[in-house]
């Protein structure tokens, strides 16, 4: 007795439906992949931004802080810190609408004994941002050599910041130098900065804009210590 085996239609047609079944599967775990990518993409460019805005914004934060704890006292570097007056601001920058760059000083616990005044410098280099962290010895009039920044985010396709005054109508400014032109000398100081940043893909097809405001205390603590 002869084994039956398959005709050639019926191989034909295991074959096509084998085929379809190929495909659909394929296209579904292409299509998944897909959407994981564009998903890990999104996360990517969001913490991009949220990155660049809270560094920045810490460094804002602590613009013209003269003080700084070691051994559970607070203590006045007194060899390397320059008051925050007009001729030797504690907060510049520039206004390039998008890519605003600034330069700051203040005094941090994090580092070692001799290195707690520090200078921060901003800057662009088309769409990557880079920052700069020395002491303020090497920056003594706030001047940051270039070889001292560093690569820290790339896709920065803005960083905008205005400044708010300290005066009464909370006047908004581009600059931090803006703030001279009040009316009352005792208000010429920069209060809070509108900080705005948004990061992008690499194609470009993705955007995230992430804004916050922040404020700065000690550019006008700094004139009475």
């Amino acid at each position: 007795m002869r084994t039956k085996g398959l005709t050639i239609l019926e191989l034909m047609v295991a074959l096509a439906i084998f085929g379809i079944v190929l495909a659909i599967a394929t296209r579904f775990f292409a299509s998944q992949s897909q959407d994981t990518r564009i998903v890990q993409e999104r996360n990517e460019v969001q913490d991009r931004a949220r990155l660049v805005l809270q560094m920045v914004s810490q460094d804002l934060i602590l613009a013209g802080s003269s003080r700084f704890i070691r051994n559970n006292e607070v203590r006045f570097d007194a060899a390397n810190w320059v008051s925050c007056a007009p001729g030797t601001p504690c907060l510049t920058g520039t206004d390039h609408t998008d890519h605003d760059t600034f330069v700051t000083r203040y005094h941090t616990s994090l580092y070692p004994s001799g290195q707690e005044c520090r200078s921060i410098g901003y800057r662009f280099n088309a769409t990557t941002l880079m920052r700069a962290d020395v002491p303020c010895s090497q920056a003594p009039t706030g001047a940051i050599a270039a070889g001292s920044y560093l690569e820290f985010a790339t896709q920065i396709t803005q960083l905008n910041i205005r400044y708010v005054c300290g005066d009464s109508a909370a006047t908004e400014v581009g600059l931090p130098s803006g703030c001279i032109a009040v009316a009352n000398p005792t208000e010429r100081f920069v209060r809070a900065a509108l900080v705005t940043v948004t990061a992008a893909s690499p194609q470009g097809g993705y955007t995230y804009t992430i804004a916050q405001r922040v404020p700065i205390r000690n550019l006008k603590t700094d004139e009475v210590l």
